[in-house]
This record gives structure tokens, C-alpha cells and sequence, in this order.
């Protein structure tokens, strides 16, 4: 199908081609790669990751099943719990922000068509499956604290400034949304990852900063200086291990596509973690108080770490507004090479609209025709053709039009072909040269043009276009071979007189005692008339075949009698007395002729007589002039009656 719309600028034409359902590249990604072309999924820093996790864990296990944990917190405070309860609301606004980018990237998929969808980043499901569990993690813990005075309280008793409740909720949260936190970044520099690729990546990592966050609350409620101290250290170093390994991350798709969007993310999640610790170490060390360390955790954890869900989003739109953009560019160009490709074709092209009248006419048809863009655009083409073939193109434009109207009729339908010689989107049409471009009198140009739909940007029907043939060269051909094909039947019809003459002539004279004396030289003559007559038949059977190859009649079938022993006679007195090139006997003193047939019936059969004796001559001829020495015997049998 050819996508142009009723004189359309190029720009227009380009969205229209940007807009098919041709799967569309990605933009390159630059990022570094290693030796084998693929991103590293192992690198150092995930492996330090992953020993610490393993390690710490350990230690943790250990360190609660010999030390145990301080005693619980009894005097929770109500205006804590409060504040907790109303960051469920934060929570519950952010969750369905997160619905909203989720449907509108769906919607987005279902009108962009599943083609270019796979070729867009988008705000996908998994995006949302990792920000949806860390809001359904804050919810929770939240409701938990909120609804269950503050739920699993110890003290933190080794605390500077004195005892203060360590909330084994938050820590719950922060175990769990923190390692998602981390996986949301690394999302956007590993969008080209599958599942498992980045389970391997970034398992490591989300497993650390699983760890570091308990090994922080164990810091609290260990009831020795030792632990508590060993796993302040712990933590504080598992923070920075996940996040050396995330700017690794970083580093390594640095010529990432929007790499500084990404980048911007990652400072954002470790500002606020750095946040977050000072706040810690404050309460520690008494700067803090008890409550307002408390309240600043519920409302940061409702509020500033929501962000970085949303700063994803962002950045997959932004991506795809980079995809969308170089396709922009691609289609304008593409557009504008189609357009010089129409206008400078060396094939007539012209476009009508669904009444059949002109809107495109390309330079070809100019110089067949003569006639301008200006001078044709907005006519009829019924007005621009012969007589003769204004129904057959009314008839091709009403078919194209209703084959497009009706999807479930295709053009040039195989089954259509089959059964008719004729396609219904093809027709031959002469087109009237332009009055000043004639040399001498009207002239018509003979033009085969191919039918099909065309589609405006929206993708509705907006007329035919006609791709085609200049068919006034063939023309004149068609008229040069009939004339050919008209001077050979004259001419063998001239010559066939002579040749009657002279075949009579002689078998008036074998007949005569004259001739009875030159009998055999007489009869060579007539042979050689008769082979003469058979290559003058032959040409009028040539004009005659192309005769009915125009006309599509068939040949007709021989219905002459041929008697293969009187053709054996005639062969072999002819073979006697042929000679070859250097004028010597074609038959060598030391091979016979032998005719078995002398004397012999045969039945009789339908043929041409010329033909067939032209072919056995040709055989024999041919047999005598390569055996050396023995004999060529000309033998017929009669296998059995065949009807045919």
C-alpha cells in the first residue's frame, strides 16, 4: 500500500510512514561492553556483595542466638503511632499514582500497536511490580505500627542519650524497601536485561542491603558494647559496598541514553540514604529526639523515597520520547527520499482521489505526455484518456476502491488469477499527448498501469495511485512484427506458385519418353522443389502460429495421409546422389544404403508428408555421414493403431 494523502506535505507523509506496523530499532545503547560484546553480570564489586551478605548473615544469626536482644520498650508513645497512621494516606496516594502510570503506559501499548511496543521502553509491569511491593511494604508496616501501638518494641538502651524504643516494624519496612529501592535504580541502567540476567546482577546487592539493615537494627538492640559496635561497622559498610557497586553500575553504561536522568536518580537514592544515616547517628548521639526521629522516618519513608518510583517513570517516557524522535527524523527522511523517488521515477506514477480526479503526477509522466502537474491536477483521468478505454479504467478504480472498502476481497487474489486471464487493478490506457508537445497530428501513449489503494495519515482511504509502463515503444513493435508476420505470408504465398510450376513441370517430363532417360536427375529436381516448397510452408506456418498466438486459437491438426515407404524411396535416391561441402558423395564407397522398405506396405498415417520426409532425410543423411564403414539400413514396422 502507498501511504500519501491528498497532496500532503512531506512532514505529513513521513508520520504516516513512521506510524506502519514495521517494527521500529531501538536507539544503540553505547555502554561499555567487556571482551565477549555483553555487560559484565559478575563483576568484582557484586561479588563483594554477595560475600558480604553471606558473611554478615552469619554473623547475625550468631549474634542474636548467643546474645539475644535488649528488653521490650513499655511506654509506647500515642502521638508516634498517630503519625504513622497518617502516613498510610501518603502511602495510599503514591500507590495509586503508581496505578495511573501503570494504566497510562497500557493504554499506550494498546494504541501504539504490539509492534512498536516491543520497541519501547514504556512504564512496563515490571517497573511497577518493584514499586508497587515497596509501597505494599511501607502500607503494611505502617498499618502494623499504627494499629498495633507501635507493634514489636525493644529498647535501645545502650543509646548516648539515654534509652529510646527501637521499632522492629520500621526495620521490617526498611529490610524490604531498601533492597527494592536499589533494585528501581539499577532498573534503569539495565533495561536491556532479562529476568535472569538481572537476578544475577543485582541479586548480590539486594541481598547486602538486606543484610546491612538488620545488621543496624541488631546495632540497637544488641544488649553488649562489643556487638553493638561490630555491627555499626558492619552496616555502615554494607552501605557502602551496595553503593560503590551501584556506581559501577553507573560507570559502565556511562554513553548510556539519558545516562545523566539516570545518574540523577542514583545521586537522589543515596543523598536520601545519607539522609536517613545522619538522622540515625542524631538520635544516637541525643541531637535528635526520641519523637522527632520517629515522625521524620514515617514521613521520609511515605514521601522522599516514593519519589524514586516516579523518577523511573519519568525516565522511561523520556526514553521513549528519544525512540519516538529518531524515528521523527528517520520518517522525514525516509519521506522525502519516497517523495523525489516518485517524483524522479523513470515510470509514470500518478495518484487520484477516490472520484478519479488527479492529485499526483510525477515527472515521468510529464515527459511522456507533455502535460504538467498544474495543467492535470484536480481533472478526471477518464477526461485525460481514449474512448476505448474509459470503461475498463472506471472499472479498475471502482474495484480498488471496494476492495479497500471491504478487507475481506484482496487484489490480485490468487484464486481471481487463476480463473481469469484478466486482473481486475490492471489496465492498458492511452493517454492524449499535450497539444504542444505533438510533432505532427494527435499522438496517444500507450500506458499498462497497476491499480492499488492509498491512505491518508489517519489510515483511511484517500484514492488510487497508478504505477505503470510506457507501452508506446511495444506498441510499435506489435505493429513492425504484424507487418513482418503480413510480408512473410505474401511472400511465401508468391513463391508457392513458381514451385507448383516447376514441380509439375518435371513430373510432366518423367512422364515423357524424353525424360524417361534422365529419370533419376529428374527426379532429384522435383525432391529439391519439394524440400524447397516444405521451408516456404514452413514460413507461412510461422506467420500463421503468430497469427493465432494473438488471437489464441490453436493449431489445427494434420489431416493428410503419409506413406513412409514412398517417403524411404525418395530418401534414399536423394542420399545416393547427395554430396557433402567439398562436393564429394556424402555416402562413402565402403557403407550401403539399404532400404528394407522397397516393396513394403505400411499403413497410412495423418501428417504433414513435407515434415515427416524432411525428418527422415535428416536422419539418414546424418546416419551416412558418420558411419564409417558397414551399412545404414532404412527399416518401418507396424506396432499397433493408436488414436490420438
Amino acid at each position: 500500500r502507498v501511504i500519501v494523502g491528498p497532496r500532503p506535505t512531506p512532514q505529513q507523509r513521513s508520520v504516516a510512514f513512521a506510524m506502519t506496523d514495521t517494527k521500529m530499532p531501538l536507539l544503540p545503547s553505547e555502554a561499555n561492553k567487556d571482551g565477549s560484546g555483553k555487560e559484565p553480570l559478575t563483576p568484582w564489586t557484586s561479588v563483594c556483595c554477595g560475600i558480604y551478605a553471606v558473611v554478615v548473615g552469619l554473623a547475625e544469626i550468631a549474634c542474636l542466638s548467643t546474645v539475644g536482644t535488649t528488653a521490650r520498650w513499655e511506654k509506647p508513645d500515642p502521638a508516634e503511632v498517630w503519625h504513622a497512621q497518617i502516613a498510610i494516606l501518603l502511602v495510599i496516594s503514591a500507590f495509586i499514582t503508581e496505578l495511573c502510570f501503570l494504566a497510562s503506559s497500557s493504554t499506550n501499548a494498546t494504541y501504539l500497536g504490539v509492534n512498536i511496543t516491543e520497541s519501547l521502553q514504556l512504564h512496563r509491569f515490571g517497573d511497577s511490580f518493584w514499586t508497587i511491593s515497596e509501597y505494599l511494604t511501607k502500607f503494611f508496616a505502617a498499618l502494623y505500627m499504627g494499629f498495633c501501638g507501635g507493634g514489636i518494641t525493644h529498647t535501645d538502651a545502650l543509646s548516648w542519650s539515654g534509652p529510646r524504643p527501637v521499632y522492629l516494624g520500621r526495620f521490617l519496612q526498611w529490610s524490604t524497601a531498601v533492597p527494592i529501592l536499589i533494585v528501581i535504580s539499577n532498573r534503569a541502567f539495565c533495561s536491556n536485561l532479562s529476568l535472569t540476567e538481572m537476578s544475577i546482577r543485582c541479586g548480590p546487592s539486594f541481598f547486602a542491603a538486606f543484610v546491612y539493615v538488620w545488621a543496624a537494627w541488631i546495632m540497637e538492640v544488641s544488649p553488649t558494647p562489643t556487638a553493638r559496635y561490630t555491627f555499626m561497622f558492619f552496616s555502615f559498610f554494607g552501605v557502602f559496598l551496595v553503593t560503590i557497586d551501584q556506581v559501577s553500575l553507573a560507570y559502565i553504561h556511562r554513553k548510556d541514553n539519558l545516562f545523566g536522568w539516570k545518574s540523577t536518580m542514583l545521586i537522589y537514592q543515596v543523598v536520601s540514604f545519607i539522609f536517613y544515616a545522619i538522622l540515625f547517628l542524631c538520635g544516637r548521639f541525643g541531637v535528635v529526639a526520641s519523637f522527632t526521629e520517629q515522625v521524620m522516618y514515617a514521613y521520609c519513608d511515605s514521601s522522599i523515597k516514593v519519589f524514586q518510583g516516579a523518577i523511573l517513570a519519568m525516565i522511561r517516557n523520556r526514553e521513549d520520547l528519544e525512540t519516538m524522535r529518531t524515528w521523527w527524523v528517520a520518517a522525514l527522511s525516509m519521506g522525502k527520499d519516497l517523495d523525489n523517488l516518485v517524483q524522479k521515477a523513470r515510470v509514470p506514477v500518478l495518484a487520484m482521489d477516490v472520484s478519479g480526479k488527479i492529485v499526483e503526477w510525477n515527472s515521468s509522466l510529464i515527459t511522456l505526455t507533455g502535460w504538467k502537474l498544474e495543467d492535470v491536477q484536480g481533472k478526471p483521468l477518464i477526461d485525460m484518456i481514449t474512448l476505448d478505454c474509459k470503461d475498463l479504467v472506471e472499472e479498475c478504480i471502482n474495484y480498488v476502491v471496494k476492495s479497500e472498502m471491504e478487507p475481506q476481497k484482496e487484489l490480485d487474489d490468487h484464486s481471481t488469477l487463476a480463473s481469469s486471464t484478466t486482473v481486475k487493478n490492471f489496465a492498458e490506457i492511452s493517454i492524449v499527448v499535450s497539444p504542444a508537445a505533438q510533432k505532427s497530428g494527435p499522438q496517444i501513449r500507450q500506458l499498462a498501469m497497476t491499480m492499488v489503494p492509498k491512505s491518508n495519515i489517519a489510515g483511511e482511504l484517500a484514492g488510487v495511485v497508478a504505477i505503470g509502463q510506457d507501452l508506446s515503444d511495444i506498441a510499435e513493435l506489435k505493429i513492425i512484427q504484424e507487418r513482418k508476420s503480413a510480408l512473410m505470408a505474401m511472400l511465401s504465398h508468391e513463391i508457392r506458385s513458381p514451385l507448383h510450376g516447376i514441380m509439375g513441370l518435371t513430373g510432366a517430363m518423367l512422364e515423357s519418353e524424353i525424360g524417361k532417360s534422365m529419370g533419376r536427375q529428374l527426379g532429384m529436381v522435383k525432391g529439391c522443389t519439394a524440400r524447397l516448397l516444405d521451408m516456404v510452408t514452413n514460413i507461412m506456418d510461422l506467420a500463421q502460429h503468430e497469427k493465432r498466438k494473438q488471437t489464441g486459437k490453436a493449431a489445427p491438426r494434420p489431416t493428410t495421409p503419409v506413406n513412409f515407404s514412398a517417403i524411404a524411396n525418395e530418401v534414399s535416391t536423394m542420399t545416393d546422389m547427395a554430396v557433402d561441402k567439398m562436393n564429394k558423395p556424402l555416402l562413402r564407397s565402403s557403407v550401403r544404403l539399404i532400404n528394407a522398405l522397397a516393396g513394403v506396405q505400411v499403413p497410412l498415417v495423418m501428417g504433414d508428408p513435407q515434415k515427416c520426409t524432411q525428418l527422415v532425410y535428416n536422419l539418414v543423411t546424418n546416419a551416412c555421414k558418420f558411419t564409417q564403414r558397414g551399412a545404414v539400413t532404412v527399416s518401418a514396422r507396424h506396432d499397433e493403431e493408436r488414436k490420438r
